[in-house]
């Protein structure tokens, strides 16, 4: 079974006009439900200024440069695609931020979650998804995404007791990952 929510890579990449014919119709068609997760987002410390409908369209764009053939794709795996590429669009944000921390300014901004640790939560999540994918998968969709337990339970086609389980061992793990030492 393939990972829906695996980032797309280099050698899944195509060029073709058709995959950006793809790209546009099921962003067109799908747009409400991109921009809802966009909205439901909880990235700490992403830029105020990132609205959801930025975010989706940033999403749209980043995929047009490189589209992914979507021809053979399911709308979870579409949706997929998308929440992962504005996870990375958030995750390059929160790299940016953090080599600002080198130039002197004026006034920082005020964050949740320092960059380092977001960074580190990224880099936790990479070794949660190598670990155990399903729970790397719960944590993009509840934290990430902000989906509910059924939600959640629907787009990974598992149970809601499963999803409930698995989010309470991945928040100890990456816990434990970004603040060693503490209980």
């Amino acid at each position: 079974m393939s990972n829906p929510l695996q980032i797309c890579t280099g050698d899944q990449v195509g060029q073709t006009a058709e995959d950006r014919r793809a790209l546009d119709e099921r962003f067109s068609e799908l747009y409400d439900k991109i921009r809802l997760l966009a909205s439901r987002v909880r990235w700490p410390g992403t830029n105020p200024t990132l609205t959801p409908t930025a975010l989706a369209h940033e999403a749209y764009m980043k995929l047009l440069k490189e589209p992914p053939d979507l021809s053979s794709k399911s709308y979870d795996e579409v949706i997929a695609i998308f929440a992962n590429t504005m996870r990375q669009i958030l995750i390059d944000g929160a790299r940016r931020k953090n080599a600002q921390k080198r130039v002197p300014v004026n006034s920082p901004e005020r964050m949740d979650l320092p960059a380092e640790e977001a960074i580190t939560l990224d880099i936790a999540l990479g070794e949660l998804e190598r670990e155990n994918p399903v729970q790397a998968r719960i944590v993009q969709c509840r934290f990430l995404l902000g989906m509910t337990v059924d939600e959640t339970a629907a787009a990974l086609a598992i149970s809601k007791r499963t999803v409930e389980r698995e989010w309470q061992e991945a928040k100890a793990h990456l816990g434990q990952k970004i603040h060693p030492g503490r209980e």
